[in-house]
């Protein structure tokens, strides 16, 4: 007699198999940002990804030695784009978010290096809510998001950014939006000790200041610690552990696992199109989230 497999045993067994291989290696990409963050104390430009001849002045790195296409990952490489994405979350009890966001960045300053960017991001939001009770699906407008950066340090294979982001509560609350308005300052820096590899951490601290009746306060430590690799034919591939502290609960922790690979086209490689996946490592409400991507740079 054939045996019968049972799915649901066979998740039991797996699930936690994959969160336990995939918490080990959000340690390792910790252990990688301490370190990286032990470099910071070196300047960074006593590093040159590309020799300097003489007569010339020091070559920055997109310029010079940079094989990614620019989708927006590094926060230390400013351009203007315009992105369009479309997230979709499968959620508990059968529900689902899908939101179709329109990213429009603006980078100014130095013309030979853009040193400065404000961005917008303006979401639409379809919400189907499964069989949770008592909770309607709908579909509208997002939370609006505004942010500004300036990259401190953009020369050399050490380099460092901040900024400031803002959440606007325009969707009105759960569950179109978080029902809060936020200011979040970012800290970012990106180490690229060749032109095709690249170690990158983006840190944000999000609180707060008015919520929703029945929203909770929000303060947060984000830490994003992530690695691209430039791949050939205008290929890449990035992977992601963003780690959360949400301190209002004692310090509660949470994980996240993101993978996404893209490619550029065009006469000057202009656009880029991109794929992600993510996966939670602990316990999340949403089973796993899927987004694709439209970016393009204006040259």
């Amino acid at each position: 007699m054939a045996a019968i497999i049972d799915l649901r045993e066979s998740e039991k067994i797996f699930v936690p198999g994959a969160r336990q291989f995939l918490a080990g290696r959000t340690t390792i990409m910790t252990a990688l940002t301490a370190s990286c963050l032990l470099v910071s104390t070196a300047r960074g430009g006593d590093f040159a990804m590309v020799e300097k001849k003489p007569g010339e002045t020091a070559a920055s790195t997109p310029e010079n030695g940079d094989a990614f296409p620019d989708a927006g990952l590094d926060a230390t490489i400013l351009n203007s784009r315009m992105t369009l994405t479309n997230e979709f979350k499968d959620q508990e009890f059968g529900a689902a978010k899908d939101t179709v966001t329109l990213n429009l960045a603006y980078a100014f300053g130095n013309t030979a290096r853009r040193a400065w960017t404000a961005q917008v991001d303006l979401p639409v939001v379809y919400y189907d809510a499964g069989n949770i009770k008592g909770v309607e699906s709908g579909t509208g407008f997002g939370d609006l998001e505004i942010r500004f950066g300036h990259v401190i340090h953009a020369e050399g294979i050490f380099r460092y950014a901040a900024g400031l982001e803002a959440e606007f509560d325009t969707a009105g609350g759960p569950p179109l939006g978080d029902g809060i308005f936020r200011l979040s300052p970012i800290v970012a820096f990106a180490l690229q000790p060749c032109p095709t590899f690249k170690f990158q951490t983006f840190m944000q601290f999000n609180q707060s200041f008015f919520t929703e009746t029945g929203v909770s306060e929000e303060q947060e430590l984000h830490l994003k610690p992530a690695i691209s690799i430039a791949l050939p034919d205008n290929w890449y591939a990035y992977t992601e552990f963003e780690e959360t502290w949400a301190f209002p609960t004692h310090g509660e922790f949470s994980s996240t696992a993101k993978f996404e690979i893209g490619r550029s086209f065009g006469a000057g490689s202009e656009w880029v199109l991109s794929a992600r996946c993510e996966l939670p490592i602990t316990s999340s409400s949403d089973d796993y989230t899927v987004t694709v991507g439209c970016t393009y740079v204006f040259k």
